[in-house]
């Protein structure tokens, strides 16, 4: 009977799911972040073996201009997220500026103080939502996750775009400013009105000094534009959309705009437009073509050929020039003005990504495309061959931009542990340990440690593999005052969580004395499991309720469990 209702209870525990008024099966929420709600991923892989090792970076957000400000309870659900290539969560840093929306979270390596380069990461915010006159900033924060450089950014100059460091310690950045401009390129030469300019900075992240700044008035012209007409009554602002800054070792730039669905390159010399690629003033005979594109890069370049990368969306919103958006490889010869295709990926699905979108060159010549809309990216080999395919699991968010880059986080922050007690009378308990490390990536196992009282020395309860973002542990007994402590894969120590109190039983009186604490050298002669929490959907409390449950009614020996 006993058996029938430990099993009971178990499919009660994992089968309970709380439902928001939507369902929230595509996130993950943990113990130990309980104010955050995770997206889960939807992963094929193709060929895991040839995949690049790294870690993916992304920012997941709703609405491009983010969410009202409400008295509501928000979960952090957007915001800088690093994932493993399972899609299990290593650091969320939505809490850094209130789940804001962020965007091009990547990696950068800035110099320390004797010239090394150090790992960091790096994000813009916009202005706050639905406030156009707040200014919006720039963030570098340090592998241990702690602020190194914030600058706010003036509302009418912040663009999301890039922030670019191909030269430490300097940061290429794309800049908006509207001006009051006549409309001269338009045919109207009586009429002005406010235009969008575009430009773009390159400065020192040290020093904010400027090395150089370039404005596109009086260098790109309104008719370039695709979307600024002269047939309009109020012709478009934004006539250029500069999306992406690149820089080579001569000295010169490399800019997208994709209103002009334009490569450009400029001088670094005296800011002039050496030649255009693509558009309506384009400059190459070329085998190819191209529409609204993003993520312009410089790959290589010589004294006759260059050779530079692209994200083609193929279409700028509904005007839709390609059955389907790609990246390319092309080769520039800039002496005879040819440019052809070396290598192109399709969007594995045959889909169309109608605005934002990123194409990266990994250190082993893979590929990753993010095509933006539910976070989908997808990885080829170099010579085109489709490696992996991911996505969010839910439709809520999409990411600009995806980045895979190596990665080692050691947070200044120490571990999080929760620690609570159930049982079903005083005298036959179980100790459950929750416990994560936002950021860390070289946790390899957890060991477990309680006290009998507050003055007594620390004993070792257990010894856990690390398994997922959050690892949970069951200890046979009441263990009080618990610490956790972090081991790499040599066992040697991370870093401790500070001692905490383990909560008591729902059921327990809050008047009542609390259980007197068992001996924690005890505690081996229970029942001690680790609980791989990486794959549970919704929350993961209610699976708890009915394992611990489980784990007590076999622990008290009420149920024969048989087997080879």
């Amino acid at each position: 009977m006993v058996c029938w209702l430990s099993l009971i209870l178990c499919i009660g525990g994992v089968g309970a799911q709380k439902h928001f008024q939507h369902d929230s099966n595509d996130y993950i929420q943990y113990r130990t972040l309980p104010n955050h709600l995770i997206t889960k991923w939807s992963i094929t892989y193709h060929d895991r073996e040839a995949v690049a090792p790294g870690y993916w970076f992304t920012a997941p957000y709703w609405l491009h201009d983010g969410d009202r400000e409400t008295n509501q309870w928000i979960p952090y659900q957007i915001g800088p997220h690093i994932f493993d290539q399972d899609g299990v969560l290593v650091w969320t840093g939505s809490t850094e500026f209130d789940n804001l929306n962020v965007y091009d979270f990547r990696r950068i390596d800035l110099p320390d103080a004797t010239g090394q380069l150090q790992p960091h990461v790096s994000w813009m915010r916009w202005h706050k939502p639905y406030d156009m006159g707040s200014d919006g900033l720039t963030a570098v924060y340090d592998n241990h996750y702690q602020p190194k450089y914030v600058t706010p950014v003036p509302a009418n100059e912040i663009d999301t775009h890039d922030f670019n460091v191909k030269y430490p310690p300097n940061v290429l950045q794309i800049q908006t400013r509207p001006e009051i401009v006549k409309l001269d390129d338009l045919g109207r030469p009586d009429a002005e009105q406010v235009i969008t300019i575009n430009g773009f900075t390159e400065k020192n992240i040290l020093t904010g000094e400027t090395v150089f700044e370039w404005r596109s008035n009086k260098k790109v012209k309104l008719n370039e534009s695709y979307i600024t007409r002269a047939e309009d009554a109020h012709p478009r602002e934004d006539y250029m959309h500069a999306n992406a800054i690149d820089k080579n070792d001569n000295g010169d730039y490399l800019l997208s705009a994709r209103h002009t669905s334009t490569i450009y390159l400029i001088s670094g010399q005296d800011g002039h437009i050496i030649w255009r690629l693509g558009g309506k003033e384009n400059d190459f005979e070329k085998d190819f073509d191209f529409f609204g594109q993003h993520d312009s890069r410089f790959i290589s370049v010589n004294a006759t050929h260059m050779v530079i990368s692209f994200f083609n969306n193929g279409a700028i919103d509904g005007d839709v020039r390609e059955k389907t958006s790609s990246a390319m490889y092309v080769e520039l010869d800039t002496i005879n003005m040819r440019a052809r295709v070396l290598t192109r990926y399709m969007r594995p699905d045959g889909g169309v990504t109608d605005r934002r979108g990123n194409m990266q060159t990994l250190d082993n010549g893979n590929v990753l495309m993010c095509w933006s809309w539910d976070g989908y990216m997808s990885e080829y080999s170099h010579d085109g061959r489709l490696l992996m395919e991911a996505k969010f699991a839910s439709d809520r968010h999409d990411s600009y931009r995806a980045y895979k880059f190596p990665w080692i986080g050691r947070p200044s922050n120490p571990p999080t542990l929760l620690s609570e007690t159930y049982g079903v009378n005083g005298s036959a308990l179980s100790t459950v340990f929750h416990v994560s490390w936002n950021g860390a990536t070289d946790v390899a196992f957890w060991r477990f440690y309680a006290r009998n009282s507050s003055s007594a020395a620390k004993e070792e309860v257990g010894i856990v593999p690390k398994s997922g973002f959050e690892t949970s542990f069951i200890a046979g007994g009441y263990m009080d005052w618990v610490s956790v402590e972090a081991l790499d894969s040599n066992m040697e120590t991370l870093g401790e969580s500070p001692d905490i109190r383990t909560t008591p039983p729902e059921y327990w009186p809050p008047t009542a004395p609390l259980p007197r604490p068992d001996e924690p050298r005890l505690a081996a002669a229970k029942i001690t499991s680790p609980i791989e929490h990486r794959h549970l959907s919704g929350f993961p409390f209610q699976f708890f309720t009915g394992f611990v449950i489980c784990g007590i009614l076999v622990a008290l020996g009420t149920c024969m469990v048989g087997g080879d």
